[in-house]
């Protein structure tokens, strides 16, 4: 029998992604459940050495940042509606038992639980004592978690914040993980954000990131998509690549962030709506004190105008958005949206006019462009 414990290391989201990927094929165990086939790998321990390297860019994944965005502010935001959550997740309702919530969803549990809130609370633990190891969140709750029929039970069960060298490092620990939808899709990305905020809050500098997994899988459906990405690699990481590029922070204040976080929500469902233009939205966007909550509004919107073909008030926004890793994944994913539905050759003529002569080389290397 293949001994399955395994340690991966590596420097970002894409390096860990890739070898995890090339550990399935090597030693991954086939199993069964209820009738679906899956690969699994158990117990996995991942450690991250530059958590802020956060946007996964690799070819076959197929992934869309702007779902990834959208659900980490709503983790933020302390939200378990869904109604948000669809508008970049389409298939958020399949994992709600009333189609309405997310029953085990963590904003709640992070922001508001029985009235506290864990994160607020590691941080001013962590300042009281930076030695302290009670920097906690627990995510998992028996009382709500324990019926075997529930859809949505969180596999992120819990989170320490600790502060090593002069450095916050993160802890994760998780009873099970997708390596497709889950870790890569997500858990990673909205966790990093939140150790960068707890970071700046504490005058920090960012450490590791280690995620600890019981019980990792590829599920039948992404086996095709998990052979093809292990075949067909990027010889270059986009960090080392377009490192000149990397410079969006994450700079929600303690002060502040509950506020932007509500204006964010409200200006979102307005433009939505049709209750508010582009040109309103940018005006009331000022109350927003954080740039990165501005950055991912104008993002998230310009990506809900794209999808409604209102390529207007799409170029308003786009346009408006400086060039970073973040703009670079989200450019990837518009144009094989644009290859897959085929949009006209006109937009994606407007969307790589301005690109510089290195992002169009990198996504041409990815069979992009």
């Amino acid at each position: 029998m293949k001994d399955t414990n395994v340690m991966i290391k590596g420097r970002n989201i894409n390096h860990v992604f890739y070898k995890l990927v090339d550990k399935f094929a090597e030693v991954g165990k086939l199993s069964q459940i209820n009738g679906s086939k899956y690969l699994e790998l158990y117990p996995v321990a991942i450690e991250i050495e530059n958590p802020l390297e956060r946007c996964l860019m690799v070819p076959n994944r197929r992934n869309n940042i702007f779902s990834t965005v959208a659900e980490t502010i709503w983790v933020l935001s302390g939200s378990n509606k869904i109604e948000f959550l669809l508008r970049y997740l389409k298939r958020a309702d399949k994992f709600s038992g009333d189609g309405e919530t997310w029953r085990g969803a963590y904003g709640p549990r992070i922001m508001n639980k029985n009235g506290i809130n864990q994160f607020e609370n590691c941080v001013k633990a962590l300042k009281k004592n930076e030695n302290t190891a009670r920097a906690c969140i627990a995510l998992y709750d028996p009382v709500l978690d324990s019926k075997y029929k529930q859809i949505d039970v969180p596999c992120n069960n819990w989170i320490q914040f600790y502060i090593k060298n002069d450095r916050l490092n993160m802890n994760v620990v998780l009873r099970a993980n997708d390596l497709i939808w889950g870790f890569s899709g997500i858990n990673f990305f909205e966790w990093s954000v939140l150790m960068e905020i707890a970071s700046n809050w504490l005058g920090k500098k960012i450490g590791e990131y280690n995620h600890f997994v019981g019980n990792m899988v590829i599920f039948e459906r992404h086996f095709d998509r998990a052979e093809k990405i292990k075949n067909f690699k990027n010889r270059e990481d986009i960090y080392f690549k377009l490192k000149k590029y990397d410079d969006l922070k994450v700079d929600l204040q303690q002060i502040s962030y509950k506020k932007d976080l509500e204006i964010f929500m409200l200006l979102e469902k307005k433009f939505y709506m049709g209750e508010i233009d582009v040109k309103e939205l940018i005006n009331r966007e000022a109350d927003i004190q954080s740039n990165f909550l501005k950055y991912c509004l104008r993002l998230l919107l310009a990506y809900m105008s794209f999808e409604k073909k209102n390529f207007e008030d799409f170029f308003i926004l786009w346009t408006s958005l400086n060039w970073n890793v973040l703009k670079i994944c989200s450019l990837e994913f518009l144009i094989r949206y644009c290859n897959k539905y085929s949009v006209s050759h006109s937009v994606v003529g407007r969307l790589l006019q301005d690109v510089e002569a290195d992002i169009r080389y990198f996504l041409k290397e990815k069979s992009v462009i």
